[in-house]
């Protein structure tokens, strides 16, 4: 939180946050995923750690959106490779 006009940052903050998750859920409606960095989780001393978030996060959905994605189309089309097509 700023030093100065501690206030007007609060009720700004908040009211970021609050818009932040509106605009996320109508997102996530379209099948979207959102992750909110903060300028201030970016320097120095919290980099790192946010950075490490990140990517654990980002791993969890790539992981999660293919796990969904593949569990649909095996049950919708039977699978097959080119070394083993199936028989006609």
């Amino acid at each position: 939180m700023p030093r100065t006009n501690v206030e007007f940052w609060t009720r700004k903050i908040n009211r970021n946050r609050e818009r932040d998750i509106r605009e996320q859920r109508q997102l996530a409606k379209m099948g979207w995923h959102c992750i909110t960095i903060w300028e201030c989780e970016l320097k120095a001393n919290q980099r790192d750690k946010t950075l490490e978030a990140l990517a654990f996060t980002l791993n969890r959905i790539y992981l999660q959106d293919h796990s969904i994605h593949y569990a649909d189309r095996e049950e919708e089309v039977e699978l097959e490779t080119a070394a083993e097509p199936t028989s006609t």
